[in-house]
């Protein structure tokens, strides 16, 4: 089936609310549809749609990608393993095994993986806590600020693409999150050349770039600061300026703020290191409202993904080392030292900013048992940061004709050939871990033609 472009926007344009968020199908020529998946193979991709009389089947090989809901249900579990693998894959889970050949990881979206040593970076433990919000999935619930709707003749300065939300030209986007007095704030940042960007929270008037009752976190260039703007004036909390290294070693950061309003407490953490901490000296006279907002003011380009709130206890982690804004670029090495030494040393960090050396025996229930020089010792895998592993000779996946590239709703991927599906699952084979099947659900974008470089250059691979 081939739709020429003018009818495929009329097309999702004349979708029912419901079948327009429900999912979505882009062809190579820029086409979409709106709707819902029927069945997937290697050849061809079966899409319903509320509009179309019947099914319609549609080539794999002018499928650019999907976009479909996902549902991510409960979990008791008290951390998530984070398994980064050398292809620059991600998996999230809770810990069965790890040994020197390989390391089990229980999911709720594939069973039990079995992942092989040479194929593992790193892996990482997060708390997890209650969530709040997660996104974005699409533009859906977002506002653009109101300047910028007045300006009819332009499009819109943030728009929503392949998982994030991307700025073209100078404005703001927000969202009302019912944003808690207590909670952890998170989403990855990327940008060109020099990052600058205003990321707004507690506002009440969504809408505008320039709420009159917020707090604004400045990040510019390789510094940030924060400001209250309250019934009482504006003020910027101490200390002013925070030089972040990491804003100027990259051009994409994981940035984490944990918000305490009732306390006057904020914890900036980049990177999973804690940067700064913020205290208000007036925490009675603070805004109240739940939105969020990001504001480019100077047109630089800005991809925001992978946004979370949850819930925080209020229990700062690690508080930040003694800064010299005077010595910027001497701190910058001295974090890179670190960074190296870390790595070099081979132990575990504990989420107390302690390290353990030793062997990891075995995992179960959550406990691991570890061997030291001293002697064995149980303890809560909840408590890692990191997990130690010994050295190997890393190798990376072939590529396959046939791969996909699946991406979780946290911004997590996974890549793997698709060899069979049912109405629920998809199953496939990678080196990374064998053959699995995983359910649909747990996706909420799929890739296709990934190695095509038509289709590269249609997703941007070549420069977002």
């Amino acid at each position: 089936m081939k739709l020429q472009h003018l009818t495929a926007l009329l097309l999702t344009a004349m979708l029912p609310a419901g079948a327009a968020s429900n999912g979505t199908i882009l062809l190579s020529n820029h086409d979409q549809l709106g709707g819902g998946l029927s069945s997937i193979s290697k050849e061809r991709i079966i899409w319903e749609s509320p509009l179309l009389e019947r099914p319609a089947s549609f080539m794999m090989g002018k499928v650019q990608e999907l976009n479909l809901p996902a549902a991510t249900p409960e979990s008791t579990a008290n951390y998530e393993a984070v398994v980064a693998l050398t292809n620059g894959d991600t998996l999230r889970g809770q810990l069965a095994s790890v040994t020197d050949k390989t390391i089990e990881l229980d999911t709720w979206y594939a069973g039990r993986l079995t992942l092989n040593r040479p194929m593992v970076e790193t892996v990482h433990i997060e708390d997890r806590p209650k969530l709040l919000f997660r996104g974005p999935d699409s533009i859906d619930g977002w506002t653009i600020d109101e300047n910028s709707q007045r300006q009819k003749d332009k499009p819109a300065p943030w728009f929503f693409e392949s998982g994030a939300l991307q700025s073209r030209s100078q404005g703001g986007i927000s969202r009302d999150v019912k944003l808690p007095d207590l909670c952890r704030i998170g989403f990855t940042l990327e940008w060109h050349s020099a990052l600058r960007l205003k990321f707004v929270f507690a506002s009440d008037a969504p809408g505008t770039v320039n709420p009159r009752h917020c707090y604004e976190l400045m990040m510019q260039r390789r510094y940030a600061s924060l400001r209250k703007k309250s019934e009482s004036g504006s003020i910027v909390l101490g200390p002013q300026t925070q030089n972040i290294p990491e804003f100027s070693e990259n051009e994409k950061a994981r940035v984490e703020l944990c918000v305490d309003r009732k306390k006057g407490v904020f914890n900036l953490i980049v990177e999973g290191r804690s940067v700064v901490v913020w205290n208000d000296p007036d925490a009675r006279d603070v805004p109240t409202g739940g939105n969020i907002h990001f504001v480019t003011e100077d047109g630089s380009s800005i991809r925001i993904s992978r946004i979370e709130i949850s819930a925080w206890d209020g229990v700062i982690d690690q508080m930040p080392e003694t800064e010299d804004l005077n010595a910027a670029e001497q701190q910058e090495n001295e974090a890179k030292e670190a960074k190296s030494k870390e790595v070099e040393s081979g132990r575990m960090m504990l989420r107390n900013g302690d390290s353990l050396a030793g062997d990891v025996l075995s995992i179960k229930d959550g406990l691991m048992k570890v061997k030291t020089r001293f002697s064995e010792i149980d303890l809560p895998v909840s408590r890692l940061k990191t997990i130690s592993l010994k050295p190997v000779d890393p190798e990376s996946p072939k590529i396959r004709d046939g791969d996909i590239r699946a991406w979780f709703p946290d911004g997590s991927r996974v890549v793997f050939r698709l060899d069979s599906s049912t109405a629920d699952t998809l199953t496939g084979y990678s080196q990374n871990f064998g053959t699995a099947t995983f359910k649909t659900s747990a996706f909420n974008r799929i890739e296709f033609n990934l190695y095509d470089p038509a289709f590269m250059e249609l997703r941007g691979e070549k420069g977002w």
